[in-house]
């Protein structure tokens, strides 16, 4: 396996850097992963809930609101249509909530993965049998044409809300939600699911003008953010927004179902991170839907109960554990496949013994190992059901389409996909996918980008939490990879379960920093032999009773040589990718001026406007920047809160004693001005 560090461009001397107050590498970071201007960073570093673009910028969205308010009138029966995953069955819970709220007659189906992902003609003649008039999908439904017909000559309407991609055609459905559908209209591409659904929630909000005695919509964004993590969506835009709020309340969360579960998950209390619902809730609730039926985890979601939702969260535990155990067993299943002989340039295995809950996991163990395309196969009688999982450079959805004559049936993204075949065509599959890899002439590597090669003096408490400003972490926005040469090795040893993890502590210049590599335990003799590394990391907090120290999670590590590695680097990236040798420059923001006095002044009013409940309808010209650049700022130091709406916009005015305006990154930027 080929594996090469990849530098961003190593700029220096960064202009305007003084007037935002950050460090070279964090303002090198941010530019290079294109924010460019002071108002890109503000908006980066301060994301706002006043962001959120309009729900009716989808073409569709007037039309679909307008039959759901007729249904509610008619008190017709509406079908929620949801995905067994954790965005469908977020997205699904999040929806049949807020309608139960509005007084909607809503019943919910989730499949099985038994039948599979989509809409189901069984489920539809079902549904005709028993009065429903209007199916709403979530998280499904987009490449379903011949099941929407089918709705159709039952006198059912469909709404479509889904995010994945869509085919040549679409369904004939009353209306489709999807930004990635073709002039959808909707300017943010990279919602999950439950982005999409909460979309419609926010247009039902405004519709119906904000009902006094409801939820509002800021209490469904800890739904928001446990789908749209789950489902592994570029955390950037509108995702960002959605994630970074929705995880700051889910603490402390008003949903009894949710609570439970970050109970059982010993996350009580805790200030909830994405890696947190990545490893702890997020499979847990996936394994219902793995093992055995989705409606598991749907129940616990929508239980009001606490200690029925207890019972219910550790249910889920339970089901997690045998998840992980069939995990454990298909992966050593197909690791034996492979040892066989050399790695094929795309994996594709096939068995009759293999749950098809699991092979997704499964896939994803194989390519981080081998860094291979991986297509897992559990056959079921004549037909096999499988999982896919991509590499970059390497387009699962393509390169299934390429095969389409061979399969039964496939949907899903970039980098992973599910799919039907005929047992009968596995070897003829695994042969196109061969063939089609050799023609493009991609070349499979493991390649680690370095945002910032920081010398040790740069290695500092500051740096660490402006770097944190940058969370939530996730796709198209990982945690910033540091480079850092020439640390001796004090000592090392193993730690973890089969002392599979190592522990490091590190040297340099007179300043140690103590590290930990994960899944690393196996070249601990190697470690020992070697008296000084570079080492690629990210830089963590690491607090233990009550003592904070600064800790290097090592990524990748090579042994030092007496040439500079980034030197080197950096100058193969300049010959094959042609080198900026511009310096950063951020740009300035516009005219704005800002001071006490005028937010002082908007406080007094906004206080005039408040009700008894100190909430208001908050109606500004959203071209006038300087009055939004204002509320963004009572944003961040918590003198007002978002609610609902995305103009107008429905807010608290939270009472709070002096408060010092300096606190607010946004404020000492634009007062500056």
């Amino acid at each position: 396996m080929i594996v090469k560090w990849s530098f961003s461009q190593g700029f220096k001397n960064i202009t305007k850097q003084n007037e935002i107050d950050l460090s070279p590498c964090t303002v090198n970071i941010l530019f290079n992963r294109g924010y460019t201007t002071l108002n890109d960073v503000l908006d980066f570093l301060r994301p706002s809930l006043f962001d959120l673009h309009s729900p009716f910028y989808f073409k569709d969205m007037e039309n679909i609101v307008n039959r759901l308010d007729e249904a509610l009138k008619k008190g017709e029966k509406i079908l929620l249509y949801g995905d067994y995953d954790v965005d469908g069955i977020s997205g699904t819970s999040l929806l049949y909530k807020v309608l139960k709220r509005f007084g909607f007659k809503v019943v919910v189906y989730i499949p099985t993965r038994d039948e599979g992902y989509g809409l189901h003609e069984e489920v539809i003649i079902k549904a005709a049998n028993n009065d429903v008039k209007l199916i709403v999908t979530i998280d499904c439904g987009i490449t379903s044409i011949e099941e929407v017909a089918l709705a159709s000559t039952y006198q059912i309407d469909t709404i479509i809300t889904d995010h994945h991609e869509p085919l040549s055609e679409l369904p004939n459905a009353l209306g489709i939600l999807n930004p990635k559908v073709k002039d959808s209209g909707y300017p943010f591409k990279e919602l999950a699911g439950v982005g999409v659904v909460f979309k419609l929630v926010q247009a039902l909000y405004k519709h119906f003008d904000y009902p006094e005695g409801l939820d509002a919509e800021i209490d469904y964004l800890d739904y928001v953010a446990l789908g749209t993590i789950a489902d592994i969506v570029p955390l950037v835009g509108e995702n960002r927004i959605l994630v970074k709020y929705g995880l700051e309340l889910m603490s402390e969360t008003k949903h009894v179902g949710l609570r439970a579960l970050l109970v059982e998950c010993g996350l009580e209390g805790k200030e909830i991170r994405s890696y947190h619902i990545s490893y702890y809730v997020a499979p847990r609730i996936n394994a219902a839907g793995r093992m055995d039926t989705a409606n598991l985890a749907l129940n616990l979601l929508l239980e009001e109960n606490y200690e029925q939702a207890l019972q219910l969260a550790k249910q889920l535990t339970n089901e997690n554990r045998q998840r992980q155990m069939t995990e454990a067993e298909t992966l050593k299943d197909a690791e034996n496949m492979l040892s066989s002989g050399s790695i094929p340039e795309v994996i594709v295995l096939s068995s009759p013994d293999w749950n098809h809950g699991v092979i997704g996991i499964v896939a994803s163990r194989l390519v981080e190992r081998y860094q291979r395309p991986v297509f897992l196969i559990a056959e079921e009688k004549d037909l096999g059901k499988g999982s896919a999982r991509g590499i970059a450079n390497y387009h699962v959805l393509e390169e299934l389409t390429k095969q389409a004559p061979l399969l039964t049936k496939y949907g899903g993204h970039r980098h992973a996909a599910g799919f039907t075949i005929p047992i009968k065509n596995i070897q003829l599959f695994r042969e196109g996918l061969i063939k089609s890899y050799k023609e493009s002439g991609v070349l499979f590597q493991k390649k680690y980008l370095v945002d910032y090669v920081l010398p040790i003096e740069e290695i500092n408490f500051k740096l660490q939490s402006e770097l944190e400003q940058m969370a939530p972490f996730g796709p198209c926005n990982p945690a910033p990879v540091l480079m850092t040469e020439g640390f001796s090795i004090k000592n090392v040893f193993t730690m973890g379960k089969d002392n599979e993890h190592l522990k490091l502590f590190l040297e340099n210049k007179n300043f140690e920093i103590e590290a930990v590599a994960f899944k690393k335990g196996k070249e601990f003799e190697k470690l020992k032999q070697i008296k000084k590394i570079d080492i690629l990391y990210t830089l963590e907090l690491n607090e233990f009773q009550g003592e904070q120290k600064l800790q290097a999670n090592i990524i990748d590590y090579r042994e030092s040589c007496s040439v500079s590695l980034a030197e080197i680097a950096c100058a193969e990236e300049e010959e094959q990718l042609g080198f900026l040798n511009d310096k950063p420059c951020l740009k300035d923001a516009e005219d704005i001026f800002m001071n006490r006095d005028i937010l002082v002044e908007l406080y007094k009013l906004l206080k005039k406007k408040a009700n008894k409940e100190n909430v208001l309808k908050l109606e500004p010209d959203l071209t006038d920047h300087n009055l939004l650049h204002m509320i963004k700022i009572f944003e961040e130091l918590g003198i007002v809160t978002w609610l609902s709406g995305t103009g107008p916009f429905i807010v608290r005015l939270n009472i709070i004693k002096k408060t010092d305006l300096q606190l607010s990154l946004r404020f000492r930027v634009l007062s500056q001005k």
